[in-house]
């Protein structure tokens, strides 16, 4: 059994978010090219959008809330006998948050951070899949848009073993696109023995709004992908499950608890379309998970709800 040193971030708001920090830092690892249509992944006009996301990294994120050490120096450590013993969904987690504590109309509180270019996220009493609030994620009628909500690091990133579970609540009416390439998942951080270079796990979709798992660099030519024969759910929420392991460089995804075996990917996946790693999908060591929506070709205007994050070490489950 795991033993964790858990606070509360928020405890006198009651939020229900908590982390556990984690410090260790793992060891990382190391694709074939099966058969690629010409019109995969994300366009080669990704190419601005990576630009684009470069120059949002070399400059300071946009915090969602400003009080991510107040909240570590207010936590409540549930050895002290302050916490109940049964905390529920989140009881042993790295991080956890069902966004209850946070303030409705403003961004999530720390340590989420907002990533977002022609978009928004914010939290909403509107809709949501347990309690009151959950957050919507929007974007505009664009090509490159992005509005992901991530936390890097605090306390929470790199996990003992660089191997990383996380889980959330999607809910979306209307998917992108044919043939719009997009992430609602993405773990990333830097690549062992290659200097500069960083490397991204994602799952989202593209084409008839399958499901897709996707691999892209930084400083490297990449963009990989591997496309699975079953739709994103539109109209009802569902829980989305994934598994990024860094030592096995490998990636698994389920959907309502069943796996999706055919986005799972361990080295390489179907194809790339660039080679400067050999078409090896080579896991970073996790320092930032995201969750959200970002797309890379132009698309109408797009809205989601996200609750009930949890990332952890161990598979967590469908609520």
């Amino acid at each position: 059994m795991r033993t964790h040193s858990l606070w509360l971030g928020a405890a006198l708001s009651m939020t229900t978010a908590c982390f556990v920090g984690r410090a260790d830092l793992p060891d990382v690892a190391a694709m074939d090219d099966r058969s690629a249509p010409s019109t995969d992944v994300a366009s080669r006009d990704e190419g601005a959008a990576m630009d684009v996301r470069m120059a949002e990294d070399a400059a300071p994120a946009v915090d969602a809330a400003t009080d991510a050490g107040v909240a570590r120096d207010t936590g409540v450590l549930r050895d002290a006998g302050v916490l109940p013993t049964d905390a529920g969904p989140c009881s042993g987690r790295l991080f956890c948050d069902d966004f209850e504590g946070a303030m409705v109309g403003g961004a999530p509180r720390a340590p989420w951070r907002v990533q977002a270019n022609m978009g928004s996220v914010t939290v909403v009493n509107t809709r949501a899949r347990s309690g009151a609030n959950a957050v919507r994620v929007s974007t505009m009628s664009a090509g490159y848009k992005s509005a992901m909500l991530y936390v890097d690091g605090s306390g929470v990133f790199p996990v003992a073993g660089n191997v990383v579970y996380g889980r959330m609540m999607f809910y979306m009416d209307r998917a992108a696109n044919d043939g719009v390439h997009w992430t609602m998942i993405e773990g990333r951080g830097p690549l062992a023995g290659r200097a500069g270079v960083s490397a991204l796990y994602r799952y989202g979709g593209q084409h008839m709004q399958r499901l897709m798992s996707n691999y892209e660099t930084f400083n490297a030519r990449t963009d990989c992908w591997d496309h699975s024969a079953t739709s994103v759910p539109q109209g009802r929420w569902a829980c989305m499950e994934w598994k990024f392991d860094g030592p096995r460089n490998a990636m698994q995804f389920w959907l309502d608890g069943r796996e999706l075996t055919d986005i799972a990917t361990n080295t390489r996946g179907e194809g790339c379309i660039g080679h400067d790693l050999m078409d090896q999908w080579l896991a970073p060591t996790f320092q930032r998970m995201a969750v959200g929506w970002e797309s890379y070709q132009m698309d109408d205007a797009r809205e989601a709800f996200i609750d009930d994050v949890v990332f952890d070490d161990e598979r967590i489950g469908c609520p």
